[in-house]
């Protein structure tokens, strides 16, 4: 694993298109940094989606990544006045059949909505997780329902300053990235992040900042839309974004953040162990947590702490471990069963140091559950010498 993609806690999203949908382009983009991928299905054929989706696949796994695929249904924003399902059931039905690792719904008003969605998505077997894009003002209005329903959002800020107002979008999005922190649940910083990079070389300084602002918000990823779709340097446009977070992550409030989150940790065992194994970590100097996961939850918790160092998300589900590549400080790491308990410790040993992030004699801490690796039971943490 790249160790400078390991120093960098937040993820990039970078939208393929006309610019950017050869191999070698892809391959480019992919070494730069980008760790989720999105298809705007508004735009093209359903056969040009199907080769991108496979062309990132056989790319990422010549790579050893985790790329994430994100297909981005247009739904009622090209469909208005349709209802849900005749709006989004033929999309859903080609990301289930492309086994997309997320689903991103345009211009859903009311957590009612995603839950007609998520019922349509059971009927096809399409389990995706369902990203809300919150780019209308009643999506706005009712964004704490929608985060309970929903698996994450985007804060789709285009459309949101044409519905709102520009002046309100800066604290809308402050706003929204601290209500998915709140709920441990993934939120993308979306729209002209690098706008002028879709022509020049570099981005301007107030677009640096931009960037800069969304990462100190504590957003889990930060997405490229047409500086990466139809720009003249969609590598660079990834390059940039990459170097910018990196450094902005240098005056992350990692210690605050973590006491934020305790005001809104959650009586359970689960989310008792991630806020444990983050702050052991932080007093004992480990170098990277191993939170061993079957759903993904585990990491997710661990996450939702804001931890300054990395977060190692050893899981045996591929599907899992790219879903996991979109939220904020976690690197998946896929791996067998480990068949008992000091199997785990042995495989948490091996993870960090193959990962480039520890060597003999440094500690770790590592969560987990025993049986292992067994949904909802995460009961232990423990420091371990490497």
């Amino acid at each position: 694993m790249n160790v400078k993609r390991l120093d960098r806690h937040v993820k990039i999203v970078a939208t393929l298109g006309p610019a950017s949908h050869s191999p070698d382009i892809i391959e480019n983009m992919l070494k730069a940094g980008v760790d989720v991928v999105r298809l705007n299905l508004n735009y093209g054929t359903p056969e040009d989606h199907a080769a991108m989706v496979a062309s990132v696949r056989s790319l990422s796994q010549k790579l050893a990544l985790s790329t994430a695929i994100l297909l981005d249904l247009p739904g009622l924003k090209k469909y208005p006045g349709m209802t849900i399902r005749d709006a989004f059931m033929p999309h859903l039905r080609f990301a289930a059949g492309q086994q997309a690792d997320f689903v991103a719904l345009s211009f859903i008003s009311s957590a009612q909505q995603v839950s007609e969605v998520r019922g349509m998505m059971r009927e096809i077997g399409c389990n995706a997780p369902i990203i809300v894009k919150i780019e209308s003002a009643r999506a706005l209005e009712d964004s704490e329902a929608i985060l309970e329903t929903a698996d994450g959002i985007m804060v789709a800020r285009g459309d949101l300053a044409i519905q709102i107002s520009i002046e309100k979008v800066p604290l809308a999005q402050k706003r929204l990235i601290r209500s998915a922190n709140q709920r441990g649940k993934p939120v993308i910083t979306a729209t002209e992040m690098l706008e002028s990079m879709v022509t020049a070389d570099s981005p301007t300084r107030a677009e640096a900042t931009d960037v800069a602002n969304a990462v100190l918000d504590g957003t889990d990823a930060l997405m490229l839309s047409e500086e990466s779709a139809i720009g003249k340097h969609p590598p660079l446009a990834v390059e940039m974004m990459a170097k910018i977070a990196l450094e902005a992550e240098t005056g992350y409030p990692h210690e605050e953040k973590l006491q934020f989150a305790h005001q809104t940790s959650l009586p359970e065992l689960n989310d008792a162990a991630a806020r444990a194994a983050c702050q052991i970590a932080l007093q004992i100097g480990a170098k990277a947590i191993v939170a061993f996961t079957a759903s993904g939850a585990t990491a997710l918790r661990v996450s939702k702490y804001r931890p300054a160092l990395p977060i190692l998300a050893v899981t045996p589900s591929e599907v899992e471990s790219r879903r996991l590549s979109l939220v904020w400080g976690v690197y998946p790491q896929a791996r067998q069963r480990p068949s008992s308990l000091e199997k785990v410790f042995d495989q948490a040993a091996e993870v960090a140091v193959s990962a480039g992030v520890a060597q003999k004699g440094d500690r770790i801490v590592l969560t987990a559950g025993f049986p292992p690796l067994v949904p909802g039971s995460t009961n232990l943490v423990k420091v371990h010498t490497v």
